[in-house]
């Protein structure tokens, strides 16, 4: 009799416990600046979107939490997951030294290659048909942000340099490429197929990059239990599919908007 009450009362407790409501995850809080499309960016209804935004979301189901799309400058967003507003940053961020030393990186989940913008007349003048061309022409002239690899690049790796031009901006920098000032202006790999659709007439964008970035997400220095997940969804999202389903959503997009013909996967090779 008392072996029979035990077995019913086990089996009550196991039917109860069965039954009660899971403890839900918190949501994870993705921090992204939604100003740099097709990557971080907002659609018609301005709710977030692009494809870091993809990126955030599959990495929410797989670790089985929902995700909440944290705006924010993105100046502010080191400081923003030190004080716990964010968990987790997706937002387009180079791997740099500088930043390692204040949080931690996951493994990259796509590079940013830095390509080179060419005036038009000077490539039809010259028989200009590589990167390589540019940078062997004597006395070629680069103009670039001030301050920044943009200018710092292609100079050191020009064989004889003219002056280089700085620039308060990358925009004013594509505007002497434009006149003619400039012969060349180093900018990412977006901004310069952007600027390049605009002036098809002329400018020349070579795609061989001068060098790659490395982007990687970012956590809190010591929070390894999120590091280490998000390192093991980086490193599924070829085999699990997620790097397709951006291919097919985006490529047309990256054609359309950019004239990028190979689409995403110029995004996923860091040039080794």
């Amino acid at each position: 009799m008392k072996k029979s009450l035990i077995l019913i009362i086990s089996v009550i407790l196991l039917a109860l416990s069965a039954c009660a409501p899971k403890e839900e995850l918190p949501a994870l809080k993705v921090g992204m600046d939604l100003r740099y499309p097709p990557f971080e960016t907002v659609d018609s209804s301005s709710n977030p979107s692009g494809i870091s935004v993809d990126i955030a979301k599959e990495l929410g189901e797989f670790m089985g939490r929902e995700v909440e799309i944290v705006d924010l400058p993105f100046g502010t967003l080191i400081t923003s997951l030190q004080t716990g507003e964010i968990d987790i940053i997706i937002a387009s961020m180079s791997i740099t030294p500088a930043r390692q030393e204040t949080i931690d990186f996951t493994t990259p989940y796509v590079y940013f290659p830095l390509v080179t913008l060419v005036n038009k007349t000077f490539v039809e003048a010259n028989n200009i048909k590589t990167i390589d061309d540019v940078l062997a022409f004597d006395g070629v002239k680069f103009a670039g942000q001030k301050g920044t690899v943009f200018l710092d690049i292609p100079t050191s790796k020009a064989a004889n340099p003219g002056t280089a031009i700085e620039t308060d901006s990358a925009a004013l920098a594509v505007i002497e490429v434009t006149t003619g000032a400039a012969q060349a202006t180093v900018l990412s790999l977006l901004a310069a197929a952007s600027n390049q659709k605009a002036n098809p007439a002329s400018t020349v964008l070579f795609l061989d990059a001068l060098q790659v970035n490395p982007i990687g997400m970012g956590v809190k220095k010591g929070n390894t239990e999120l590091l280490e997940k998000a390192n093991e969804f980086i490193a599924s999202m070829e085999s699990e599919g997620v790097n397709t389903r951006l291919r097919e959503k985006y490529d047309s997009i990256l054609l359309s908007e950019y004239l990028l013909e190979e689409g995403f996967d110029l995004f996923l090779t860091s040039n080794d």
